[in-house]
């Protein structure tokens, strides 16, 4: 019986709930290993959008990235991965942003960085 990626994706995001990153990997493994003996390895790419898919459905975001002139305070690290409970926080120091921060919810970005009101208000005056 074939399984459909959302099925298999399931299993998998059931599988590994409150585990060590390392079962974490080993379970990883053996899910390849049990795709790659079916002849369904083809099928890993879409098996993780699912993945990202329920995980969002579940628990919200997925991955916030935050990109800022400056690298964050600790205080505000700490705060921003309380707040984003369950997704992966990334820090990305830019210092094209001049100040402020953008952003990027999974696919959706929020730019507060003066940069982005810079570049805004260039299209605005060029209309």
């Amino acid at each position: 019986m074939k399984l459909t990626n959302k099925q298999l994706a399931t299993v998998f995001i059931d599988s590994v709930q409150n585990v060590t990153e390392h079962e974490l990997n080993e379970l990883s493994k053996v899910f390849i290993e049990f795709l790659r003996t079916r002849g369904e390895l083809k099928r890993l790419k879409d098996i993780v959008r699912s993945i990202d898919q329920i995980w969002i459905e579940r628990h919200g975001m997925a991955t916030l990235t935050i990109q800022s002139a400056h690298p964050l305070t600790a205080v505000l690290r700490n705060s921003v991965v309380k707040l984003a409970a369950g997704a992966e926080v990334r820090e990305v120091v830019d210092p094209t942003l001049i100040g402020g921060a953008r952003l990027r919810i999974d696919e959706r970005i929020i730019d507060g960085s003066l940069k982005g009101a810079l570049d805004q208000l260039t299209v605005t005056l060029s209309k």
